[in-house]
């Protein structure tokens, strides 16, 4: 089988200049730790987000087209690395759907795939939908299924991380509105629940090793 290279999606805040060169610098980051595999990210994507050259037809068609081409990215991607700061709308948003993938391969695990294991033994190996396709052969089912975990299989190896850098973060006892910095509980749980490591690191210089042991050595 073909050995793919690894692709990757970084994602962020890209509408200030800071932000913009932020990501960039990221992007810079990234390239120079010569991490195998293409790596997309929308700062790089003028096409979308340079409205120098934008017609008012294509701008009033934006949001179709901005959804359509980042999380398609997001799902042929092998990894993900995001800063959802909570300024970053689209980042959140991203975040959301990666919770929502990992979710729901999580139900379909514990209660669909059960429930097929108890319908039907290893040698049979049909679809649990098998009702619905009366008329198909063995092989057909069982070719079904394979594809079904094939295509839940991707989505539950990507490996996704988290960075978010704010200088007010301390280590410090904080109470009622006293406090310097707390980020989103639900956006915060979404991403302790939807990362490969569970935590949100402080910047993305972190993640680079992290990347470099998950990708550094496949591909050469």
């Amino acid at each position: 089988m073909e050995n793919k290279k690894p692709l990757g999606y970084l994602g962020g805040d890209i509408m200030t200049h800071g932000s913009n060169l932020a990501r960039q610098e990221e992007y810079d980051k990234f390239k120079e730790a010569n991490i195998p595999g293409e790596v997309y990210s929308p700062v790089m994507n003028k096409s979308i987000n340079d409205k120098s050259n934008m017609t008012e037809e294509e701008n009033n068609h934006l949001a179709e087209k901005i959804c359509e081409a980042d999380i398609e990215r997001l799902w042929k991607s092998d990894y993900t690395v995001l800063c959802p700061e909570q300024s970053a709308i689209g980042t959140m948003c991203e975040m959301g759907v990666l919770y929502g993938w990992r979710y729901m391969l999580e139900r379909i695990k514990d209660e669909a795939i059960q429930k097929f294991d108890k319908k039907y033994s290893t040698e049979e190996h049909a679809s649990r939908f098998a009702k619905d396709y009366t008329n198909m052969t063995q092989e057909e089912k069982a070719y079904m299924y394979d594809c079904f975990h094939e295509v839940m299989n991707k989505q539950w190896q990507k490996k996704n991380y988290a960075h978010y850098f704010d200088i007010r973060t301390n280590h410090l006892n904080e109470k009622d509105w006293r406090r310097s910095f707390s980020i989103n509980q639900m956006l915060y749980g979404m991403i302790l629940y939807a990362t490969k490591d569970h935590q949100l690191h402080n910047s993305f210089d972190e993640i680079i090793p992290i990347l470099q042991k998950d990708f550094g050595e496949e591909n050469k």
